[in-house]
């Protein structure tokens, strides 16, 4: 059995973003925001009850913390269980 996992990292980007800031598609959540596993789930055409609740909690948990300036980058890898 296999079920998705995610992995955050929190980054920094310019004060003005533009679109070669953010290279290739890559999930971002900007500070203020919520991470939304619905939306990430569609963005990468996954079956959101696959990931991880846990996984999920814990992304929601590190969007809730961010300080201003500050972007999570979210990811996901599948693993057997």
């Amino acid at each position: 059995m296999y079920a998705l996992t995610l992995t955050t990292a929190v980054v920094t980007l310019p004060a003005n973003p533009t679109a070669k800031d953010f290279g290739g598609f890559v999930f971002h959540v900007e500070a203020g925001g919520e991470f939304d596993a619905d939306d990430y789930a569609a963005a990468y055409n996954l079956n959101r009850h696959e990931i991880d609740p846990d996984a999920i909690h814990a992304a929601q948990d590190a969007a809730a913390q961010l300080n201003p300036g500050e972007w999570l980058r979210v990811e996901h890898e599948t693993v057997e269980l």
